[in-house]
């Protein structure tokens, strides 16, 4: 029994124990979805790994004889979790910056100056009236050159969303359509006859993106923070939290 540790913990059992050099309960909870992306050391002959499953990390401590394997938090007598800092480091580390990467990756459409010195990405759906109002609250600093918004557009509100976003992407300049949507000028779908199967693959990979993130709403804005750390804000930023987005704070 252990002493002085507390585990609030689910349990997973290995199959037949067979040797390799991954064991067989992380090897479970690779096939479900999971990434181990690093081990620590933990109590009472534990190893504490850190499993990003689809974009959330978490916590899992395997058993010394690796046939068990425990998923959630182990805290000592003080309340310490014996995890947290393993977690903490790899979220606003490796995990952060594979996140910012895959955004800069995607299939974005440019609002503000090419050489803004901040930039900033959203999740957008065409049909999302928060995102146009972000949008709007957005002008003071785009205009002015000092943030560029990358839209990463979605359809997933309404029955059209996907259509408008596609026709937005399939337009000559995909900035200039979005800039009319968003001011009012609302994207025909008509003016498109078809869909190309380019632009289908675009909207999937953002699609894609957005739940390998586990973001399922929109706006989903990413920046960096005065730590350089990669923050996220799920839905119409309030004053206090617009100025931090735009890096306010950061010209004081």
């Amino acid at each position: 029994m252990l002493k002085n540790t507390l585990l609030f913990l689910t349990i997973v059992k290995s199959g037949v124990a067979i040797a390799s050099s991954v064991p067989e309960p992380l090897k479970f909870v690779e096939k479900q979805g999971g990434e181990v992306v690093d081990a620590f050391d933990a109590p009472s002959g534990f190893t504490g790994y850190i499993i990003d499953f689809r974009g959330n990390a978490l916590t899992v401590y395997l058993t010394e004889d690796k046939q068990f394997l425990f998923t959630g938090k182990m805290l000592d007598s003080t309340g310490r979790d014996m995890g947290e800092t393993a977690l903490s480091a790899y979220i606003t580390g490796p995990q952060s910056e594979k996140n910012w990467q895959a955004l800069a990756s995607s299939n974005w459409i440019p609002d503000g100056d090419k050489d803004a010195e901040r930039v900033i990405y959203t999740f957008t759906d065409p049909n999302c009236p928060y995102c146009k109002k972000f949008w709007q609250q957005a002008r003071p600093w785009v205009e002015t050159g000092k943030v560029q918004i990358r839209h990463i557009l979605v359809g997933i509100l309404k029955a059209d969303s996907f259509d408008k976003s596609a026709a937005i992407l399939s337009a000559e300049n995909p900035a200039t359509a979005l800039y009319q949507h968003e001011s009012g000028n609302e994207i025909d779908v008509r003016a498109i006859a078809s869909l190309s199967d380019s632009v289908k693959e675009k909207l999937n990979a953002n699609h894609a993106l957005m739940q390998s993130l586990g973001v399922s709403a929109t706006p989903a804005i990413y920046y960096k923070d005065g730590n350089n750390a990669v923050s996220l804000q799920m839905g119409l930023p309030g004053k206090s939290q617009l100025e931090q987005i735009m890096g306010a704070g950061d010209d004081q």
